[in-house]
């Protein structure tokens, strides 16, 4: 998990949790959290991408596969690999269509597993339809490109009941195409509960390291002092 302490946020008073809270510090402290939240989905991916065989060149790959050259194996292609392949996919509206996480697996029935992935489980039900509309079309049309067998799948990585995520997107798209991340990190062969304890020694360390910064603030710190007195 990203931490607090390595977070810039807005510093600049021009915060709108600076104007919520009408202290600069404890804005810029707030602000400082939410970019860390923004930056865990990174975080999660770059968990993942250490643990797994990741390819390079996805160009190259999909050539050595044709050639019989790829050793069986499950082999993982971000989002920024794909992008510098000659395998783009563009929408009706001539937008690219990039997936998280492209996995391969290569073994007697080759498959490419397509997965959008998501780091919690607030469910945007506004986006969930056009999303599997992107996912349907890329897997149509990469699909068509490439030796694989492809499939597309929505994960919440942080979830372990995909009746849940089921029922957060409304049914949008059904049992088959949704992945707990326990079941991300089962394809992937990688240790999941392994990822989830690291996160969790990092969410230990962005509690003490919020409260120690804001008691330091003057003004939360007398206000506290006020309130205990008070008990």
């Amino acid at each position: 998990m990203a931490k607090i302490a390595n977070a810039r946020g807005r510093s600049d008073g021009g915060s709108g949790y600076t104007r919520v809270l009408k202290n600069d510090e404890l804005g810029v402290l707030v602000s400082r959290v939410q970019a860390t939240v923004i930056s865990n989905g990174n975080e999660l991916e770059r968990l993942i991408l250490e643990r797994t065989n990741n390819i390079d060149n996805l160009d190259n790959f999909i050539d050595e596969t044709i050639d019989a050259k790829t050793v069986d194996g499950v082999y993982l292609c971000p989002k920024r690999v794909y992008a510098k392949s000659r395998y783009l996919i563009y929408d009706n509206q001539n937008n690219k269509i990039e997936p998280d996480l492209l996995i391969f697996i290569v073994e007697q029935r080759r498959i490419c597993k397509v997965v959008e992935l998501k780091d919690g489980d607030a469910f945007d039900t506004k986006k969930s339809a056009g999303e599997k509309q992107h996912l349907e079309e890329f897997v149509l049309k990469f699909g068509s490109q490439i030796p694989f067998v492809a499939e597309y799948y929505i994960c919440c990585f942080n979830q372990t009941d995909k009746n849940i995520i089921f029922t957060g997107f409304k049914g949008a798209f059904d049992m088959a195409h949704i992945l707990t991340g326990r079941d991300l990190c089962n394809i992937l062969r990688i240790n999941y509960d392994e990822i989830v304890e690291k996160r969790k020694a990092d969410a230990e360390d962005n509690f003490e390291y919020f409260l120690n910064q804001l008691i330091a603030i003057d003004e939360v710190n007398n206000y506290l002092k006020n309130k205990l007195k008070a008990v």
